[in-house]
């Protein structure tokens, strides 16, 4: 049976210093991935399983102040007062309770957020849920993949206004802060804003401008620099968390954001949004998602992650529910009927970058996550703008010829081979980014290595004469070369040097 979670604690920010001399106490412990991780056993201190609590609690003996920080703070059990003290000072554990993070409840200390650490930041959530408990309407999750996947895909130039739309807990906006002069971040949820707020206090960015409302509600005049938005995106009849139902007809809630974030970049501003659709399972372009981008006024880039069916995307949505198999069987023929009903046979999962280009015409272009790998994309993002831009105009590879190009430093040159083959395959990849490859020769290899000579023109021609091509191959060479430079180029392979 689901049960409905504890009323859980709104943490305040009306205390800064004390929220500063939390931060140092969590630093010295040291209250890290890394640290947290080696103790647990584990790969992902943020996705410990319920069943595995005892296991982590064992691990933590004789941690000390550090097993208690981690035990209290991440596994969210409680600890002996005494210990909780120690472990806290020199914040007083009086201190603790008045922002609303721990609650004295006997002999024990309890808590009453989770805190975890992302990176170099510590992110303040809701209490972590047990099997079977349900989380009120109003929950605050932390750093889940797509908090992540957001991360990666927003770009991170100096600009002066920033937004986080739909922020949650905060980590957006202040992962925005280095580079951005003014950050708002905005969410219908009260209880998140107040999280985020301390969220920024904890993470030494007071300075961020929180706002509550709806979508553009509170910015409906404002125009920005850069966006990020990682909105209630899951087509489901649900409507029970507002950080993952909008209430809106299947897409429907994705297409709207979309749009709305393309009204609201300045010129040459870039939004990033995550998305669903509903999608025909043989379809690999996207075209709901094409059809949202046209007339905005930007350019796009569309990154399709997968494509499920809809049981699958019933049960991993449902699974906490899975507990009582009638109540869990329930809900999926809910979601299943929900699905039918609107004629839906597959859910589609991406993300959408745009920018704001005035042009005769924007383009749009559409790529599978490879593999599923995704880094730090903002070099990889701009350079893939850029590139597009360039090639829109330039229809025929020989002009390609005249151009310039180098390497980006985090592409690398791969050569496999296997025992017994006479040969093997070397390809061109990409260690940022959405982790592009191709495939390419020894000649190409030469190619890339002389690019610093000149024109792409010249890297060709070097390059064949190095390979030892007869002079009538030669002419074929260069015009394959400048093909597979555009492919290259456009991939963000190779960037342009100069304009």
């Amino acid at each position: 049976m689901t049960t409905r979670a504890p009323i859980q604690s709104t943490p305040r920010s009306d205390d800064p210093e004390a929220i500063t001399t939390l931060r140092e106490v969590l630093d010295r412990a040291p209250f890290t991935g890394e640290a947290i991780r080696a103790a647990l056993g584990t790969e992902d201190e943020v996705l410990s399983r319920s069943r595995d609590i005892p296991v982590h609690l064992r691990r933590l003996r004789d941690r000390g102040t550090f097993g208690a920080l981690v035990q209290l703070f991440v596994l969210n059990v409680p600890v002996p007062t005494d210990l909780m003290r120690e472990a806290l000072a020199p914040l007083a554990l009086e201190a603790a309770e008045q922002m609303g993070i721990v609650r004295r409840d006997g002999n024990v200390v309890r808590p009453l957020v989770r805190l975890v650490p992302h990176d170099e930041l510590i992110v303040a959530s809701d209490l972590r849920l047990v099997a079977g408990q349900e989380a009120p309407h109003d929950h605050v999750p932390g750093v889940h993949r797509p908090t992540v996947t957001l991360a990666r895909l927003t770009v991170r130039t100096p600009v002066k206004r920033g937004l986080d739309l739909g922020t949650g807990n905060g980590v957006e906006a202040i992962l925005m802060r280095p580079h951005v002069e003014h950050v708002i971040g905005s969410d219908v949820n009260a209880r998140a804003i107040e999280f985020a707020k301390f969220n920024g206090h904890l993470n030494r960015t007071p300075d961020i401008d929180w706002r509550v409302g709806s979508w553009f509600e509170s910015m409906r005049n404002e125009t920005f620099d850069v966006i990020a938005c990682n909105p209630p995106y899951v087509i489901s009849p649900a409507t029970q968390y507002i950080y993952r139902d909008s209430g809106m007809e299947g897409d429907s809630v994705s297409e709207q954001v979309v749009r709305e974030v393309a009204a609201h970049l300045n010129e040459g501003g870039f939004g990033t949004v995550t998305v669903s659709w509903a999608a025909d399972p043989d379809d690999e372009e996207a075209k709901p998602v094409r059809r949202w981008v046209e007339g905005t006024g930007c350019d796009a880039w569309i990154l399709h992650y997968r494509t499920e069916d809809p049981l699958t995307t019933a049960k991993n949505w449902n699974e906490q529910d899975a507990v009582d198999p009638d109540e869990y069987g329930k809900v999926l023929d809910e979601w299943l009927a929900y699905y039918e009903r609107l004629g839906i046979t597959g859910i589609a999962y991406g993300a959408v970058v745009l920018r704001r280009r005035t042009a005769p015409q924007n383009w749009v272009r559409v790529d599978p996550l490879q593999g599923g790998r995704l880094d730090v994309a903002s070099d990889h993002i701009r350079r893939v703008f850029a590139a597009a831009d360039d090639l829109q105009t330039v229809s025929d590879d020989v002009a390609l010829l005249d151009m310039r190009f180098r390497v980006p430093a985090a592409v690398r040159i791969s050569r496999v081979t296997t025992v017994g083959s006479d040969g093997g395959v070397v390809r061109v990849l990409l260690e940022e980014g959405v982790g592009f490859q191709a495939e390419v020769d020894e000649h190409i290899v030469n190619v890339l290595q002389s690019l610093d000579r000149g024109p792409l023109r010249e890297a060709l021609s070097v390059a064949s004469a190095a390979g030892g091509l007869a002079p009538r191959d030669r002419e074929r060479f260069v015009a394959a070369g400048a093909r597979l430079a555009r492919r290259l180029y456009g991939m963000g392979l190779i960037e342009r040097v100069g304009s």
